[in-house]
């Protein structure tokens, strides 16, 4: 069985895949995520998600696969991770009531053949109506950091959704079941 490597410190996917993957290794890649608002989500995902791999791909002196990923939500246009509490304000806002996508691109690469797969996975996630004074008070938990589109749906941010259709996984960062599916059709690697 291949080593899996991780291009990512993100705690949620090291947190995912440990349920599955004893020993990740883990590159944090140094790239700057150039992501235009009005791109088309699904191409911006994967763009990054290669970028992340490639990155740790060129620097990488261990064998396995390499995993990255990068996550956004959408409506009408791409909403990263906040910068300040401003933009989260505006953000939640923006998302009240409504329905939004969360695309997580995600790319692995097989250091040893340099055999390379990029893919996407959607999920569509319905937000309850809440009002200014319950976004203030989601503010104090300190959650919405380093979180596309200001929430984390682990977190106390379920309560801000109504109802996801598609994969929960993927709102919170790794869509393991598309990983799996991938690593299985084009590595003949399995999770399990």
């Amino acid at each position: 069985m291949k080593s899996i490597i991780l291009a990512s410190k993100s705690p949620r996917r090291i947190e995912m895949l440990k349920r599955y993957v004893n020993d990740i290794i883990i590159y944090s890649p140094d790239i700057e995520e150039k992501v235009n608002s009005f791109d088309f989500p699904q191409t911006t995902v994967m763009k990054v998600a290669f970028e992340k791999a490639l990155k740790v791909y060129s620097g990488c002196r261990d064998k396995g696969l390499i995993i990255a990923a990068d996550t956004i939500v959408y409506l009408d246009k791409i909403m990263g991770k906040p910068k300040n509490e401003d933009e989260v304000y505006e953000m939640l806002g923006f998302l009240s009531g409504k329905t939004h996508y969360v695309f997580t691109g995600i790319c692995i690469i097989d250091t040893e053949t340099s055999k390379k797969i990029v893919d996407y996975e959607k999920t569509e996630v319905v937000f309850n109506a809440y009002t200014r004074d319950f976004v203030k008070r989601y503010l104090r938990t300190n959650e919405y950091f380093d979180k596309a589109g200001a929430y984390g749906i682990q977190g106390y941010g379920e309560l801000l959704v109504k109802e996801i259709h598609g994969c929960y996984n993927n709102v919170k960062g790794l869509p393991l079941t598309k990983l799996n599916t991938l690593l299985t059709k084009h590595f003949s690697h399995n999770l399990l």
